[in-house]
């Protein structure tokens, strides 16, 4: 009788510590690299301040995706971050808003940087219409000062 029950207590805890292991299923930025998108310049837009705050904020650590897309005076930038780093959101968004309005101070255009899922979207479309050459520029800066308007909506 008490032979079962060790057998059944340590098959149970096999079960507990394989059920409770520590293998996340979603991405690890453990030495993997963010995924972006270069927008090319030949298309109807130059958004070359977009590539170039993509490839800075790519190399930040706590960065998951980055999209971007400019206009000659407004350039939007949205972050995804891991969720465990959700907690810091703000302190994180006010460091990186800082050294991207630094960086682009000298080219005298606008930064807008946003961590909200909404904009995130946005961008994303946004992005792929340029990258088809489907979007006009007039109707870029219209798309880019609604995205603007939403960012101060949320804040």
């Amino acid at each position: 009788m008490k032979y079962k029950f060790k057998i059944i207590y340590g098959i149970l805890s096999l079960f507990l510590i394989v059920g409770c292991s520590n293998d996340e299923a979603g991405p690890s930025n453990t030495g993997e690299k963010v995924n972006i998108t270069q927008i090319s310049s030949k298309q109807t837009y130059d958004q070359k301040y977009a590539n170039e705050a993509k490839k800075v904020l790519s190399q930040k650590d706590n960065i998951q995706k980055v999209f971007a897309v400019n206009s000659d005076e407004l350039l939007i930038i949205a972050i995804e971050v891991p969720h465990h780093e959700r907690f810091q959101l703000s302190d994180t968004n006010k460091k990186l808003s800082k050294e991207m309005d630094k960086k682009f101070k000298k080219d005298d255009i606008s930064v807008e940087l946003a961590t909200d899922k909404k904009i995130i979207i946005e961008l994303e479309a946004l992005e792929k219409q340029i990258q088809n050459n489907s979007i006009s520029k007039k109707e870029l800066k219209k798309q880019l000062k609604h995205i603007s308007k939403l960012l101060k909506e949320q804040t």
